[in-house]
């Protein structure tokens, strides 16, 4: 082998370990490390066993999920676009990275797991399981956040973004405020805090 061949093997390795530490089921994995499910099982899944569960196959909970899963995956693609075009990271690397800052941020556990995020990451890069992006950050008209819209999709200018819907509903939806509130979880640093205090009555 290479040197070339065996730093990209090693990195390919180190990668799929983080994806692991993360959460990712073997199948993600193998996507994004390029390394196959053979190889996976043999360096990481000989004692522990692989995550359990289908792992989805779409982004339609973008349009149609709940509202704090579709806030947490606007908030994640807001980290991992800002990697990726700043730090000009390659999406693998700015994937793990924006995921890990994700959870950093979090004060429990998560409705967007690893696995969302990679479906994500695909629609928006047209990378992996696509061959061309159908996902992109759009800026929202009111409230001036990014937030994930259909390529070439219309600004949303009757209710707003995810954000702004997500802000009008925190003081009378007791769903909302468990997952952000009490659980010492604050909104979405996407959101601006004079525009959250605004919308509130704060």
């Amino acid at each position: 082998m290479a040197a070339n061949d065996a730093d990209a093997h090693i990195r390919a390795l180190q990668l799929a370990r983080e994806c692991i530490a993360l959460g990712a089921r073997l199948g993600t994995v193998a996507d994004v490390t390029g390394l196959s499910q053979a190889a996976l099982r043999t360096h990481f899944y000989r004692r522990d066993r692989a995550t359990n569960g289908r792992r989805p196959e779409s982004s339609d909970w973008v349009f149609d999920g709940n509202l704090c899963l579709r806030a947490e995956g606007a908030e994640f693609a807001n980290i991992f676009t800002a990697l990726l075009e700043r730090q000009r990271c390659a999406p693998a690397d700015a994937l793990v990275a924006a995921y890990r800052l994700f959870v950093e941020r979090s004060a429990h556990r998560s409705e967007l797991t690893f696995d969302k995020a990679f479906l994500l990451v695909s629609d928006l890069c047209g990378v992996w399981k696509r061959t061309a992006p159908s996902l992109a950050m759009h800026r929202c008209p009111r409230c001036l956040a990014r937030y994930i819209a259909a390529v070439g999709a219309p600004p949303p200018m009757t209710k707003g973004c995810v954000f702004c819907i997500l802000v009008q509903r925190l003081p009378r939806d007791p769903r909302v405020q468990a997952h952000f509130v009490r659980r010492q979880r604050v909104v979405p640093s996407i959101v601006a805090p004079a525009e959250a205090d605004s919308e509130t009555g704060a």
